[in-house]
């Protein structure tokens, strides 16, 4: 069964749209800072972007590509879209560990913050306090995930360049365990 607005239900919903609407075109419905799915950045798709809505320096950014670009001089297109993104991967590695040490700065403050009443802990709650301490660092799978994720990348990236350069990777194998085949022959890139 399929559920079905009545008359009036229909007349409030049009009624509320048309309110939100002329609300939203005379600019008196605040804008959020950022979008509320962009913690960290790592996927966004236009990384400029995500840094000047992080409120990170866009101009620290671009001398990061630039030194990408200078230092690894790409000689045609494909090469420069490689360093490109090599850049974008290695400010998203950088990200990361900024990410990651906020998280247990802060986590680690709201514990210590929640502890310190001026009466020294008992054997107990010395015991609880260290379990929780050391566990703490050890809780950042997700962003570990990702920074994993983000160094075979850049390593993958690298050998991308060498092959266009070289015609080989020659070798280089860093973070991947086996020889991806794939990436060893040309591939189309965009």
């Amino acid at each position: 069964m399929a559920y079905q607005l009545t008359p009036k239900c229909l007349a409030a919903a049009r009624l509320n749209i048309l309110k939100a609407w002329q609300a939203h075109c005379a600019g008196r419905v605040p804008r959020p800072a950022r979008p509320p799915n962009l913690k960290h950045g790592y996927s966004a798709r236009d990384l400029r972007r995500s840094i000047i809505l992080l409120g990170e320096d866009a101009a620290e950014y671009d001398a990061h590509v630039r030194r990408f670009q200078q230092g690894l001089t790409p000689r045609t297109e494909r090469e420069r879209r490689i360093v490109q993104r090599l850049a974008e991967a290695a400010w998203r590695l950088i990200r990361g560990y900024r990410a990651r040490a906020i998280a247990q700065e802060r986590k680690l403050r709201r514990q210590m913050d929640s502890v310190v009443d001026g009466a020294p802990l008992n054997d107990r709650e010395t015991r609880a306090l260290g379990y929780f301490l050391v566990e703490s660092f050890n809780d950042e799978a997700y962003l570990a995930a990702c920074t994993k994720r983000l160094r075979n990348q850049f390593e993958r990236l690298f050998r991308l360049l060498l092959i266009e350069r070289t015609g080989s990777d020659m070798g280089l194998r860093v973070y991947s365990q086996a020889k991806f085949s794939k990436w060893d022959r040309e591939v189309p890139f965009s």
